[in-house]
């Protein structure tokens, strides 16, 4: 679920990547994170691989190793960048090889990849430096493909969440409230400055995006069991916690005792261009702020200047 933050100073987009505190506070249960996000769509992951040239993976951000595992499933060699040692070693346990660093000041040491991936992790990275550093390590034709979980909450849900953040951290930047209404929508200004930053590196094609829909069920006390790893609730005090899963608890429970979820993941995606020396500049049908999405062209809304979009 992702959280939005307001009173952003930067008022130059969304910039989560600087909340570096949050970024690295995952880590504090790595098993409940790694036990209670989802898992990507089989048919996202399928598609990555069949559009890049090769099956040599690096997965930045890759937290305890989730879409690790799965794109080994698919045949994948895959190597992790994890800045929190706690995650990385709980990925390591799983099977999955990982390095510890900020992907920024990650040393690739002349290796090569044919695909970078991140699971909804791309917005904790620097979109220019994280882009530049993606086209260093990517062999030409390799593909950038960061893709993130976008769910929609029910109402009744996101008013509760609201209203507990409000009652126990009412100096919190973040407020699910914002994300009333499309979710997708309100991920937007986000997927537009991660497609800025891939632009302006000028190694790579215009930036596309893929949707891929799909819904899970959950439990009350799976909802409740996943809530404490999302990035606006990590660093709570265990009693402000407490009455936070006590108000989502209760409007699970007025919905029936479960609630389904419709889940939009989305990929923004490019190539990496074989002529390093030409700055692509987007075309007239495409222009800047615009992406591609499946086979067309969608307008990318610009983030309010106050507003900021974490998971």
């Amino acid at each position: 679920m992702p959280t939005l933050s307001q009173g952003q100073p930067d008022k130059s987009g969304p910039e989560p990547h600087r909340h570096r505190q949050t970024a690295e506070s995952f880590g504090v249960d790595a098993e409940r994170y790694d036990r209670a996000r989802p898992p990507y769509p089989e048919a996202l992951v399928e598609r990555i691989v069949a559009a890049s040239p090769g099956r040599h993976v690096l997965d930045v951000g890759a937290g305890t190793g989730i879409e690790a595992r799965q794109f080994q499933a698919a045949g994948c060699t895959v190597l992790g960048v994890e800045p929190d040692e706690r995650m990385a070693a709980f990925a390591r346990r799983s099977g999955v090889e990982v390095e510890v660093a900020r992907f920024e000041d990650w040393q690739p040491s002349r290796r090569q990849f044919d695909a970078v991936i991140a699971g909804t992790a791309w917005h904790w990275v620097d979109p220019v430096a994280g882009a530049a550093k993606a086209a260093q390590v990517l062999r030409p034709g390799g593909r950038l493909a960061p893709f993130h979980h976008v769910p929609q909450l029910p109402a009744e849900v996101i008013d509760a969440l609201a209203e507990a953040l409000q009652r126990v951290a009412p100096d919190s930047p973040f407020n699910p409230g914002l994300l009333r209404g499309s979710a997708v929508d309100a991920y937007q200004p986000l997927f537009a400055k991660i497609a800025d930053g891939i632009r302006q590196t000028g190694s790579f094609s215009e930036p596309e995006q893929w949707l891929f829909t799909w819904e899970r069920t959950y439990s009350r006390d799976q909802w409740l069991d996943q809530l404490p790893t999302f990035g606006g609730l990590t660093q709570l005090p265990a009693d402000k916690m407490a009455e936070v899963l006590d108000s989502a608890g209760t409007a699970i429970d007025r919905l029936g005792g479960h609630a389904t979820m419709p889940y939009t993941s989305v990929v923004i995606t490019s190539t990496r261009s074989h002529d390093d020396r030409r700055r692509h500049r987007p075309s007239p049908a495409c222009p800047k702020g615009n992406m591609r999405r499946g086979r067309g062209t969608s307008s990318v809304r610009r983030a309010p200047e106050d507003r900021e979009t974490m998971d």
